[in-house]
């Protein structure tokens, strides 16, 4: 807008001097004009200059102002994160070439309860849980414990392919002394190796079992009082029985007569050994010879062959 403000300038300038040098020049008749007509003549030229300028400029065109450069946000690095390194993944392990996997007790779980002296089988079914197969000439061996009478080895007697089981038994006898005994066996390969359970085949099995005196009555002697009897009837026989147990536990009997079954008595034993029966009188009525003797319910359900014999002579 500037620029063509000072075209038009420039113009009016020009057409001014023009008209004026016009009025001097040299050989055109300096008429005697109105002054005023010159000065009309010179406004209406300038105005149609102004017009025509109007008209044929090139329109401005509108600065548009450049925003100023944006300014871009701090960008703030995280810090580098350090992950912890992969584990390998574990190689597997190989299997033992002899071990023993899964035990069964097929006989004689632990704290089975034997009687003092008796003998008993233990069996075992034995996986094998190793790359090898075990041969016929392997064996059980007795390893520590409590043998029990056991034999100190003993072959399997048959190849166990890896996966099969077996059942291996050995023959045993328990103490005489009551508490709890194990005995610990491994099995032992041909070339005297020794090889059991656990994650490197080098632990027992046991055999395990509780060694008691079983209740039981082991003599019942029946007594009499009086063993015999003349006088006046009808007379009381008292009668009794000592009675041996093995360990502690509940005795029911009852005395049997010629006259007659008694009722079921009871007797508590807090330990073995042996103990009196209350007296059961037996009514005689008349002169006769009554026999009397012991029946032991529990725990033998078993008569005993003491009889005793009972002369009763009545007089007047």
């Amino acid at each position: 807008m500037g620029k063509t403000s000072g075209y038009v300038t420039i113009v009016i300038f020009l057409v001014i001097s023009m008209v004026f040098s016009a009025c001097n020049f040299p050989g055109v008749a300096n008429n005697a004009t109105d002054p005023n007509a010159d000065q009309t003549a010179i406004a209406l030229t300038v105005v149609a200059l102004q017009t025509q300028l109007a008209v044929n400029a090139t329109p401005a065109v509108a600065m548009v102002s450049t925003p100023s450069q944006m300014e871009l946000p701090t960008v703030t690095i995280a810090p580098t994160i350090t992950l912890p390194p992969v584990p390998p993944l574990p190689s597997e392990t190989p299997l033992p070439t002899y071990k023993v996997g899964t035990v069964v007790d097929v006989t004689y779980i632990d704290f089975t309860v034997v009687k003092p002296g008796e003998t008993f089988k233990k069996t075992w079914r034995l996986k094998n849980s190793g790359s090898g197969t075990w041969n016929s000439n392997f064996k059980i061996v007795f390893i520590s414990g409590d043998a029990m009478g056991g034999p100190a080895s003993k072959v399997i007697g048959q190849s166990i392919a890896p996966g099969q089981t077996i059942d291996i038994s050995v023959d045993l006898t328990a103490p005489a002394t009551p508490k709890i005994y194990q005995g610990n066996w491994m099995l032992q390969t041909d070339g005297g190796v020794n090889f059991g359970i656990g994650a490197n085949a080098n632990a027992a099995f046991w055999v395990k079992v509780k060694v008691e005196q079983m209740f039981a009555v082991t003599n019942a002697v029946s007594v009499a009082v009086p063993p015999l009897w003349t006088g006046a009837c009808p007379f009381p026989i008292v009668l009794t029985a000592n009675i041996t147990t093995t360990a502690p536990g509940k005795v029911t009997y009852f005395f049997k007569t010629t006259l007659g079954n008694s009722p079921t008595f009871e007797l508590d034993f807090d330990a073995a050994g042996t103990k009196t029966t209350a007296g059961y009188p037996v009514v005689v009525p008349v002169t006769m010879a009554i026999t009397a003797s012991i029946y032991i319910d529990n725990p033998n359900h078993q008569d005993f062959p003491t009889v005793l014999t009972i002369p009763v002579t009545c007089t007047p």
